[in-house]
């Protein structure tokens, strides 16, 4: 008896067909907008940047995914991959000249990102850092932390030359038939005559799940 139970565990811890029965889940939006369908969205603006087209480029201003006839579900799972330009300045506040540099990512009202990045150098004289992976206003992180990747910079005003590349994925309990998922930055950069060319962002990919499909 018990060596049978024992074999019915084994089984659905090495193949999860206990564990995940009934589970269902279906991409309902995939896009690194390498076609230039910009189906969906609203203020998004497409753009040729290294090799590839993304959406971008934005310093105060950002732009919204709006899905509608969304299969039941009982939660939606989101991936993008937003790019963070040039000298985002993360936490720093001094004066109110070059910070808070914060990013959102809401659905449908709720923030699901909203952090401060920072491109800067640090060393033990100087570190501007940043709040992701956590909401500004917690506790802070050394500058790119979490970041997958590095590219090179985009403008030429600010001295800071690369550009961070972050995969964020979030799961929320969600059930209505339609979602707004919202994107924008709030930077702070005072002291330069061209604002977007010392600091911006781009979005290469996002994907939607929903999940839990009954």
């Amino acid at each position: 008896m018990f060596k049978q139970l024992f074999k019915i565990f084994t089984f659905c811890f090495l193949f999860m067909g206990c564990i995940k029965s009934g589970y269902r889940e279906m991409i309902v939006y995939n896009s690194n907008f390498s076609a230039g369908d910009s189906t969906h969205l609203t203020g998004a603006r497409l753009w040729k940047w290294n090799n590839q087209t993304i959406i971008g480029r934005y310093n105060n201003g950002g732009f919204e995914l709006n899905l509608t006839n969304l299969p039941k579900h009982a939660a939606l799972e989101i991936t993008v991959v937003p790019y963070f330009h040039d000298s985002w300045d993360g936490s720093n506040n001094v004066g109110g000249i070059d910070g808070p540099d914060l990013w959102q990512m809401n659905v449908d009202g709720q923030n699901l990102v909203y952090s401060t990045f920072s491109n800067s150098p640090c060393n033990a004289l100087y570190c501007l850092q940043q709040s992701y992976p956590l909401f500004y206003g917690y506790i802070n992180n050394p500058p790119m932390t979490n970041a997958v990747q590095t590219l090179p910079r985009v403008g030429n005003c600010s001295g800071i030359e690369v550009t961070s590349v972050y995969k964020i994925v979030k799961t929320i309990s969600h059930t209505s038939g339609n979602v707004n998922i919202r994107f924008r930055d709030y930077l702070t950069q005072t002291n330069v005559p061209d604002q977007l060319c010392d600091e911006s962002w781009s979005m290469s990919s996002i994907v939607v799940k929903v999940i839990n499909i009954p």
